[in-house]
């Protein structure tokens, strides 16, 4: 399940170290980053050669203070992005007694929040580019508090809708400055190889824990408390990042140019066209004029898109990644297992609470098996990456969870716990296996200059599978009013349908290619 919701996103492990290694030169050449590490010009000229980082008794690499609290920001940061993406789930029926929301209404309240996030994500990664990642992370902790006043204080499911979107803005804000951080303030290459294991250790905790913290919120305070409970993380975090990080100079770049971004609200309206039809196909049908409108801006704005991007001398994505068919296959393939892994944790939520009659931290902790298996699991898949390539990984993990699709073709209102236990386990080891092998097929493609704009590429084609699946899943899931059987196979058989597919794109990848092959030379 994704950096799941997963995390999404996240659903990162040991192996989103490539990315860090792939924005940062070999050891002993000037860093890209040098410059963001002295905001003064003549203090990095007095400092020219840099002192090195301080070393203990056998000669590794120490970490200083300033470090560990850059870390700390860093990963409460992450973090607490991720947990919104799993607690809200939990508190779906809650939700929907409190507010008197329908299916298509909650998948509204889902969606709006991965809708955003996937919209703005390469956005960011540009405004991070041209005014600094300090001021771009500030930035995101701020509207991200912001957004969960705003939620934890709506009156109507609309005005819930519309929070989850500016909490989106904030988690687009958040998510890629977060690791660009680590790379800007720790210096040595195997310190901050740690580092980044920390931050992904930290998220995936966050993922894991989400669940039952917020049943035991919802249980305890109502489902408004999910909402509060961001509100010391992002100040802790904002509170580090102000004392330890330095204003500086943002990086001069040729990527990014300023037509990118008409680009990027044309693909943001296709993706609210897009969504709108599937979500509102439900309660209005396919024929109706709103959701047939809807489709066909979507079809068109796409082809629009498509000839806008092989026009431009500055596409969205660079040329050279798109070639790449470890690039586009990764991609691809993150896109299809977030399609499944979200979908599945949006469905089966309402199918727990609202046909097996379970509470939200009953929710929480049915759900808990799956993401304690993808954090076993997830270093492994770093090794194997790390020895044999992406390729074996990401076949073996979306096959897997394949068959826990199968297997959850078992639940109903009467199955035994057990057979849930089954498929979500199955879930957590395939999603910990596929997921690291997608962020290293990834990163793996793009050189150093290119790092930044792969990783939130790749952010932003997982929270674009996140958003169809809660939509199309979510939709065969509730058709009948409600989560029920019926509709919960069809769901699942989909969902296993997109798994095949991640599995099969496995087969363009390289057969054998090991991460000390892919760091720039």
């Amino acid at each position: 399940m994704d950096e799941g919701r997963g995390h999404v996103v996240g659903n990162c492990t040991r192996s989103v170290e490539l990315c860090v290694r792939c924005s940062s030169n070999v050891e002993g050449r000037t860093s890209p980053n040098a410059s963001l590490r002295h905001p003064d010009p003549r203090a990095a000229a007095a400092q020219d050669p840099p002192h090195p980082p301080p070393r203990g008794l056998h000669g590794e690499a120490l970490v200083t203070r300033r470090e560990r609290l850059v870390l700390i920001a860093s990963t409460v940061g992450f973090s607490m992005v991720l947990l919104d993406t799993t607690v809200v789930n939990v508190a779906l029926g809650s939700i929907a007694r409190d507010l008197h929301a329908g299916p298509t209404t909650l998948e509204w309240v889902a969606n709006a929040y991965t809708l955003v996030f996937a919209g703005l994500l390469l956005s960011t990664g540009l405004a991070a580019d041209r005014i600094g990642a300090r001021r771009v992370f500030l930035a995101g902790l701020a509207t991200f508090a912001g957004g969960s006043v705003l939620a934890s204080a709506a009156p109507t499911a609309g005005a819930l809708v519309a929070a989850q979107a500016v909490l989106g803005v904030g988690a687009a804000l958040v998510l890629p400055t977060s690791l660009s951080l680590l790379s800007q303030v720790f210096a040595d290459p195997a310190v901050r190889t740690r580092a980044v294991g920390v931050w992904a250790a930290g998220s995936a905790v966050a993922f894991a824990a989400g669940p039952v913290v917020g049943g035991l919120l919802i249980e305890q305070a109502g489902w408004r408390a999910i909402f509060v409970i961001n509100l010391p993380l992002a100040l802790v975090a904002a509170g580090l990042a102000v004392s330890q990080l330095p204003r500086t100079a943002p990086a001069k770049r040729a990527s990014g140019a300023p037509g990118s971004l008409g680009a990027q609200a044309v693909a943001v309206v296709m993706l609210v066209a897009l969504t709108f039809g599937l979500v509102e196909s439900g309660a209005r049908g396919w024929s109706s004029p709103p959701v047939v409108v809807a489709l066909a801006a979507a079809a068109a704005l796409a082809v629009v898109l498509g000839l806008r991007e092989r026009a431009s001398a500055h596409p969205l994505v660079p040329r050279e990644l798109v070639a790449d068919r470890r690039f586009t296959a990764s991609t691809a393939g993150g896109a299809l297992l977030n399609f499944a892994f979200y979908g599945e944790l949006f469905f089966l939520s309402l199918f727990l609470q609202q046909e097996r009659g379970l509470d939200a931290l009953q929710t929480g902790l049915a759900f808990l098996p799956q993401p304690l298996l993808f954090m076993a699991v997830s270093p492994l898949a770093g090794r194997i990456v790390a020895s044999r390539g992406s390729r074996l990984p990401l076949a073996l993990g979306s096959a897997l969870a394949a068959i826990a699709a199968v297997i959850l073709l078992a639940v109903d209102a009467t199955s035994p716990y057990g057979v849930l236990v089954a498929g979500l386990a199955l879930n957590g080891v395939g999603g910990g296996l596929a997921i690291p092998a997608v962020t290293a097929g990834v990163m793996g493609a793009a050189p150093p200059s290119l790092a930044g704009i792969a990783s939130a590429a790749l952010n932003a084609g997982r929270q674009v599978g996140g958003v169809l699946g809660v939509a199309v899943l979510g939709g065969l899931a509730t058709a009948g009013g409600h989560a029920d059987p019926a509709g919960v196979h069809q769901a699942v058989m989909v969902a296993g349908l997109g798994l095949a597919g991640a599995s099969a794109l496995a087969l363009a990848l390289p057969a054998a290619r090991p991460v000390a092959a892919l760091r720039p030379a």
